[in-house]
């Protein structure tokens, strides 16, 4: 009976955010979300249901942590939606896996690949051109206008098709295969290599 009375005294007991992040050890923006998913109970001032809310929390974490029990989903129905949560679980490890595809594919490439290929070809474009005056000075003395136009212009297409070099192969990433024809799935590919 004592213990019923303690129980109900709680049942009415409101509380700040503060209290319920220090108690729960998690930050505002996550008490907020909580309250979204119906975890945490609020009052009409803003003040959150100490006894309620903590014993939503508790029975949503022993959902997550334990996975379905009878006892335990009735609770969590009310709160989290695990239906929904797997949803979006499958939805981001079909992006992953589309990733990876494009990835073998050559279709995306990794921002390391493109930093080390982007720096080599500037490196070598810009040797090029610093080198242009000592190597252009001694062919220029002398010549008309014209020649000058013209050399000028032919070292400096010469500098210029380091950038223009396009090769998509320098891109690929370890990761990247050939796939010729449909024989192989290139879906497959990626999901054999999500089992190993």
């Amino acid at each position: 009976m004592a213990a019923r009375r303690e129980t109900e005294d709680f049942e009415d007991l409101l509380v700040s955010s503060k209290v319920l992040e220090n108690l729960f050890g998690v930050k505002d923006r996550t008490i907020r979300d909580l309250v979204d998913k119906g975890i945490i109970k609020r009052d009409s001032h803003g003040k959150y249901l100490f006894w309620n809310s903590t014993k939503s929390y508790i029975t949503a974490l022993k959902v997550v942590n334990a996975g379905k029990s009878s006892a335990a989903t009735e609770d969590y129905e009310a709160g989290l939606d695990l239906e929904e949560e797997k949803a979006q679980h499958e939805r981001l490890k079909r992006q992953i896996t589309e990733i990876k595809l494009q990835l073998i594919k050559g279709q995306v490439h990794k921002a390391e690949d493109v930093e080390a290929v982007m720096t080599d070809m500037f490196s070598r474009f810009k040797s090029k051109v610093t080198a242009l005056p000592s190597k252009l000075a001694k062919k220029l003395e002398g010549k008309s206008r014209t020649e000058i136009q013209k050399i000028l212009k032919t070292d400096i297409d010469n500098a210029l098709v380091e950038l223009a070099d396009y090769n998509p192969a320098d891109f690929y990433s370890d990761e990247h295969i050939e796939i010729s024809g449909e024989t192989v799935s290139s879906l497959e590919v990626c999901v054999n290599e999500d089992r190993e």
